[in-house]
């Protein structure tokens, strides 16, 4: 019914991926986060970084990607260094990226320990409604949506990741 042409727009799809690989690979990723059972603890790994690490990525006062904050980035400078984030690099996990993007969220790692991650968008972004097909009236519309508000959709969007995250059973960090 759709696609993941459709499906990954509209959040029923939580990631997707170009091959069977790939698909293996995510979903032991996305495992990797979990308890074995609902009584289990969550899975602590070995930090990749220091616990007692400084944060070099900065937040400005104009608008950013929340996941330069949440992941890190490439630094300017030297060359090929990196600007850590919050969390350890590499454990940031997106998921229902192009849905409701006012607002990120995923799961990634602090200190070795899996978390879920619920983020506000600062920049505005494009919200792509497309066409019915099956109303011959209907047209495409792209609509802006501001930066720093929790829409209809990225409400939905925040409840939603908030109950996988419980059920999970995995501590959930909110920066809004």
């Amino acid at each position: 019914l759709g696609g993941i042409q459709i499906m990954h727009n509209n959040g029923v799809t939580h990631c997707t991926v170009c091959d069977d690989f790939e698909g293996v690979f995510a979903l032991l990723q996305w495992l990797s986060y979990m308890p074995k059972c609902n009584s289990s603890p969550v899975p602590i790994l070995n930090a990749k970084d220091p616990i007692d690490r400084l944060v070099e990525f900065v937040p400005t006062k104009t608008p950013y990607d929340p996941r330069w904050m949440l992941a890190g980035r490439p630094s300017q400078t030297p060359k090929g260094s990196w600007q850590s984030g919050f969390f350890d690099q590499g454990s940031f996990m997106e998921i229902m990226q192009p849905w409701a993007q006012s607002v990120v969220v995923g799961r990634a790692r602090l200190g070795g320990i899996p978390t879920g991650v619920v983020a506000v968008e600062t920049r505005s972004v494009e919200l792509s409604i497309p066409a019915d097909p099956a109303n011959l009236d209907s047209e495409a519309k792209i609509i802006q949506q501001a930066g720093q508000v929790w829409f209809p959709d990225s409400a939905f969007k925040t409840a939603q990741a908030i109950k996988d995250l419980n059920r999970e059973g995995l501590p959930l960090i909110v920066f809004s």
